[in-house]
């Protein structure tokens, strides 16, 4: 039995270590061809108390596969702009065109604190909601992940948007991953193992005299 027992946890080791799904790929930054926005980004109201402010960064650098320091300031680092009807007179949104039909089920942000978002998806004929993004009480640039969305989303670009907050507001990173599922190999190294755990513990269990007889 000393044998056996180290031997069943071995086992399951090697099960777990199986069953875990690869580490999934930033599809996003993996399929960008190019990120456009409408409205005037960079540009702050006359008076406003963030003056003077670094200037935003490359659009393309919401889709680089990068974050910045989580709360660092809304307007370092990240594509900023100012929502005031002084500045803008229609809300500012960011569109991602990506090189093709590329399926998600899962979105992380990075994205000023105070405020909410939109993260719309094309569908070919319209944009539809892929997940709307809450307020996250913090301060600067804060990260916040979608979770496993209720359903997988295909579609060749993807717009951002602010919703609601302060009129200041900033994204630094946009990420989209489609959740890894075990190949049929991994499957099947999965059940033997737990056949053979199963196999062994039974062993185990078996009284002394039965084994030699």
């Amino acid at each position: 039995m000393t044998r056996t027992v180290p031997f069943a946890a071995a086992m399951a080791a090697t099960v777990l270590f199986v069953f875990q799904p690869a580490q999934a790929a930033n599809l996003i930054s993996a399929n960008v061809t190019g990120v456009a926005a409408t409205g005037t980004i960079g540009t702050l109201r006359a008076g406003s108390p963030w003056a003077p402010a670094s200037a935003p960064t490359a659009l393309t650098s919401v889709a680089d596969d990068a974050f910045v320091p989580e709360g660092q300031l809304w307007t370092q680092g990240s594509v900023w702009w100012d929502d005031d009807p002084s500045v803008n007179a229609l809300p500012v949104s960011l569109t991602i065109q990506l090189g093709g039909p590329v399926s998600f089920d899962r979105f992380v942000v990075q994205a000023d604190d105070n405020d909410s978002y939109l993260l719309e998806y094309w569908d070919g004929g319209a944009w539809q909601t892929a997940w709307a993004i809450d307020f996250k009480p913090s301060f600067g640039l804060v990260t916040r992940d979608s979770g496993v969305l209720g359903s997988t989303i295909t579609t060749d670009a993807l717009r951002f948007s602010a919703t609601a907050g302060d009129n200041y507001y900033a994204v630094s990173e946009i990420q989209g991953f489609l959740t890894a599922v075990p190949e049929p190999t991994s499957w099947a190294m999965m059940m033997a193992g737990i056949a053979a755990v199963g196999f062994q513990m039974r062993r185990a269990r078996r009284p002394r005299a039965a084994r030699l007889a």
